[in-house]
């Protein structure tokens, strides 16, 4: 049993990318090859971590992978070319893979688990997540005239979730509730700008995940051991300066 748990992560990482490069492939199938992929990572992890890791651990470490996965079968909606093809089936093969496989290595080899694995690999989740859901609903907003909520509401339900699951290992609920607020509201911000500011695609989602990573960043300011006060400074202004130089730089409809 051991050795099937652990092949499994190599196995749902390779099934999911070849799903993915699949449905790049034949659209007229879309979203049936993909729309069970984010449920093989929860479900594989619920299965690697049954009696070692609480129910509540596993949703708060799988769900950012889960919704990365997720949204890369909404990406397909409109990347193409290369990224369609190759880019996005390894992206959501490899998230797949390395969530699975860290849950493994705390689960069953914690001398081998990096420290605080899972939660550096779900933050750094967060920006491709975010930009690809901000990239397509604005896109079917522009291409398919859909309904201007679609990227209000996505990204409020995105971040909010995100927000969540990225939370501090040692947060309380309320706390998390909070979080969960916050990014909600950064989600509508977000998906405002995304309805109404007349920029590229590209950059309505670079925007958007630098403003909700910086967000995020500043979370960590209030854990011990805090930054220094020239560190958090420089980090604040210089992702200031490149928010700045997108959008007076960007190609304005």
């Amino acid at each position: 049993m051991l050795l099937l748990l652990r092949f499994l992560p190599f196995a749902v990482g390779v099934t999911n990318a070849l799903l993915f490069a699949w449905q790049s492939r034949d659209a007229s199938s879309y979203p049936w090859l993909i729309i069970w992929t984010p449920f093989t990572v929860l479900i594989a992890g619920f299965v690697i971590g049954w009696k070692r890791i609480t129910f509540s651990e596993l949703v708060e470490k799988l769900l950012p992978a889960a919704l990365a996965v997720a949204a890369c079968g909404y990406g397909l909606l409109l990347v193409e070319g290369w990224w369609a093809l190759s880019v996005i089936p390894l992206l959501a093969g490899g998230v797949s893979f390395l969530a699975l496989e860290l849950l493994f290595l705390l689960a069953y080899l914690p001398t081998r688990y990096p420290v605080n694995g899972l939660s550096h690999l779900n933050l750094t989740l967060v920006p491709p997540t975010v930009w690809l859901a901000q990239y397509t609903s604005v896109g079917l907003t522009v291409f398919v005239h859909a309904s201007r909520v679609i990227p209000i509401f996505v990204m409020s339900a995105a971040t909010a979730l995100l927000f969540w699951s990225t939370s501090h290992v040692e947060a309380s609920g309320a706390e998390r509730g909070r979080w969960a607020a916050l990014g909600a509201w950064l989600g509508l911000q977000a998906g405002l700008m995304g309805a109404f500011l007349p920029v590229s695609l590209a950059l309505q989602g670079g925007i958007a995940a630098l403003a909700i990573a910086l967000a995020l960043r500043s979370r960590r300011y209030e854990i011990a051991p805090r930054p220094s006060f020239r560190f958090m400074l420089t980090e604040v202004s210089a992702a200031s300066v490149l928010l700045l130089l997108l959008v007076a730089t960007a190609r304005w409809a």
